[in-house]
This record gives structure tokens, C-alpha cells and sequence, in this order.
């Protein structure tokens, strides 16, 4: 066969191979912005396609940051993954309120994603009238060192670019990531997240049901000894002087006050696990001077229009005190808590109504003229509990006796 014959041969194939490719690539791309995982595109939601919305492990502050800006929400909750999981803007007391409100949490995050999330708000005519603002002691614990707070300029809000496109639309991750939502849409309890960003966590009933409570508990306390044994015992530099996360946090506070919004800052309600490992590895002390700065914080701009307010919901109470079920025990579900560091809709339901002006005595209203006496107050329950035999007691001795 002569060599103008082997072109002409070989040409039509290649161009058909050409063309089926970039027909594959089109189509596979149209499908994965059709099913939009992310929630990026704002693509129409449809009955056993994509109304059920994956929780993903990345691309978060993009596809937070555009579920909100297609909300444009009157009232915004903002934090770590414990504010995602707990605190539902559809709940009850939000609505008797008449509050739209948008669920910013970001997991493992601190007080500058909440500052960098809210100068992008504010960039886009956004910026929320409510904020509700869960603050996090274990992110303060070993006082960094300030940074340069993040500007628009410096630090611009993410968006959906060639990059994004590549490694989620053209791409095999993308289309896993439409087959894995397809397949959400038939799963009893899906790992998901609602068009409001909250995460209901329903991945973890079934956690529950095969291995029971106890293992949850004992796993996420093991692991929060671990990771507050490697930090400094303290909240400020050893230089002295404002943390990283207390500059943040003024930051937030002061471009809320500038801007007219009410502020609610959450100490967020640990499990009582948390709180009698916490007195036994000596941070109580810091917790209690960590509570004051939060308060002097709150007003210093609050004085500007009184707008800044301090939850403590980290109390010893019946709610904090849910029996955690023995161990083997797989048909305890607690109304509650999943595990000591992360609390249901139902106990975040409690603490936004009770922030909003419900009655009961779950949680307390922090300022300069209370602080002291709750302070006392809430050191004699912890010393009460640690002086009274109980399952929890033995619990938190044999944690830290396996960690010795």
C-alpha cells in the first residue's frame, strides 16, 4: 500500500477518534455541571438527580461561598464543623424569627476563614444583619503568633476558574464525584449537605448502629488529647501581646459593628467528657481566662451600638451530662450528642433558642458584670463532678491513665 494511501486511511480515523473524544469530554462535563456536586453552577435541583447534595472534602469555601451568595442571607452562622453539624439555619427559633439564615461553617477552620468569609460577604453587598459566631477555645490554645490581617485585595473570594473547571468538570474526580450525588439520591442516610450548608451528620447513624456510641466517644476523646497535648498550655504569644485568633476575632467584631450587625458569639456546648478531661489536664485556669477575653472582646465593641453578646453553653447541665451508653451498647442513640465534641441539631436547636430569647437555664448570657461569679460557679460544678463517682468519672481516669 503506497504511503498516500496509508493517510487517506488513517486520517477519517483519527479525526473520528478526535471527535469522539471531545464529544466524550462535552458530554461528561455538561453532565457533571447538570448534577453539580459542589453546588457551584446553580444548577436547577431535580427529584432522583441532585437534590441531595454530597458533603465533599474539598472545594468547600468556593461552594460555601456561592451557596451563599445565591442566598444572600439575612443571617449568617459561622465556625468550625461543630457549627456546621449543630447549629441548622432552618431551626425552629430562626424561623419564629423570621431569620434567613446560611450555614458558613467550614470543618477544621477557625476565626480567619470566619474573617475572610465575611470580607467576601461584604464585597458582594452580602454582608449579614445577624451573625452568630461559634468561637473555639482549643483554636486559641498555645497563643500564635498575629498575622497580617486578610484583605479583599490580598485574599479575593474564591471562584469557579479554569483550575476548578479541569479538576471538576473535565475530569475523572468530577465524575465520580456526580456518580457519588446520583447515588445519594437513594441512600437512606446519606453524607450530605443542605442548600443552607448545614451537615446533618446521618452518615453517622449508621456509625451508631454498628458500633454503638461508646466507640465515637472514646475515639474522638483520644484524639483531642492527642492534639491538645501538643500545644503550649496558654492563649497569648510567649512575647505577650494579642493571639492570632484574638486579632481575628477583634476583626470580626469590629467589621460587624462597622457595619451595623448583630453579633452573637457561642462558646459552643461541650460534652462534660470534654470539659472534666480539660480540669484534669490543667486548662481550667486558661479556659476561664480564655472566657474573660472573649467577654472583653464582646465590649469593646459592643459599646459602639451594644450589639455584641457571649453565650456560654460549655456549662455542667443536664444536657452537657447525656449519659454516654456502655460500651457494646448499639441501640442507644442519643438525643443530644454524636460524640463529645460534636452535639446534634436538637441541642443546637436549644442553644439558638435560648440565644434568641427563650426561656430555661440551659447556657448563660456572659458580661463583665456576671463573669466572675459564673466563673466561680462553674469551677464548683466541675469540682463536684470530679469528687463524685460515676461511669463518666471512670471513663475520664481510664482516658488519661491509657494515655500515661
Amino acid at each position: 500500500m503506497s504511503q498516500s494511501s496509508l493517510h487517506y486511511a488513517w486520517g477519517p480515523y483519527l479525526r473520528w477518534m478526535l471527535a469522539t473524544l471531545i464529544l466524550i469530554i462535552v458530554v461528561a462535563g455538561a453532565f457533571n455541571v447538570l448534577v453539580d456536586p459542589a453546588g457551584v453552577f446553580g444548577s436547577p435541583r431535580i427529584a432522583g438527580v441532585n437534590i441531595v447534595k454530597p458533603h465533599l472534602d474539598h472545594h468547600r469555601e468556593l461552594s460555601r461561598f456561592q451557596g451563599a451568595l445565591r442566598q444572600c442571607a439575612g443571617a449568617g452562622i459561622f465556625g468550625n464543623s461543630r457549627a456546621e453539624i449543630g447549629f441548622d439555619p432552618k431551626s425552629p427559633a430562626l424561623a419564629t424569627h423570621g431569620f434567613s439564615a446560611f450555614n458558613h461553617a467550614i470543618p477544621g477552620t477557625g476565626a480567619r476563614s470566619t474573617l475572610r468569609q465575611l470580607l467576601w460577604l461584604q464585597g458582594a453587598g452580602c454582608f449579614p444583619k445577624t451573625i452568630f459566631v461559634g468561637v473555639e477555645f482549643f483554636d486559641f490554645l498555645g497563643g500564635s503568633k498575629p498575622q497580617p490581617l486578610p484583605t479583599l485585595q490580598g485574599s479575593p473570594a474564591p471562584r469557579a476558574n479554569w483550575s476548578f473547571l479541569a479538576e471538576s468538570v473535565f475530569s475523572i474526580s468530577g465524575l465520580r464525584d456526580a456518580a457519588t450525588t446520583l447515588a445519594l439520591q437513594r441512600a437512606r442516610y446519606p453524607e450530605s449537605s443542605t442548600e443552607q450548608g448545614f451537615n446533618p451528620l446521618l452518615n453517622y447513624i449508621p456509625e451508631v448502629e454498628q458500633s454503638g456510641h461508646y466507640v465515637l466517644f472514646r475515639k474522638r476523646a483520644e484524639e483531642n488529647i492527642r492534639n491538645w497535648l501538643r500545644k503550649d498550655f496558654r492563649i497569648r504569644p510567649h512575647e505577650g501581646g494579642m493571639s492570632g485568633d484574638e486579632a481575628d476575632l477583634a476583626a470580626i467584631l469590629g467589621m460587624a459593628s462597622a457595619s451595623g450587625s448583630k453579633t452573637y458569639l457561642i462558646i459552643y456546648p461541650y460534652h462534660a467528657q470534654i470539659r472534666m478531661l480539660m480540669a484534669r489536664l490543667g486548662m481550667g485556669q486558661i479556659f476561664a481566662e480564655w472566657k474573660r477575653l472573649v467577654v472583653a472582646s464582646a465590649e469593646r465593641y459592643g459599646r459602639l451600638n451594644g450589639d455584641v453578646e457571649v453565650w456560654d453553653f460549655s456549662v455542667i447541665s443536664p444536657e452537657t451530662l447525656e449519659a454516654i451508653p456502655a460500651k457494646g451498647d448499639r441501640q442507644t442513640h442519643l438525643a443530644y450528642y454524636w460524640e463529645a465534641g460534636h452535639f446534634k441539631k436538637a441541642l443546637g436547636d436549644r442553644v439558638m433558642e435560648r440565644v434568641l430569647g427563650g426561656t430555661g437555664d440551659f447556657g448563660i448570657k456572659l458580661d463583665s458584670g456576671n463573669l466572675d461569679a459564673w466563673l466561680e460557679e462553674d469551677q464548683r460544678r466541675i469540682t463536684a463532678l470530679l469528687a463524685t463517682p460515676s461511669p463518666l468519672l471512670r471513663e475520664v481516669e481510664d482516658l488519661l491513665a491509657t494515655r500515661k
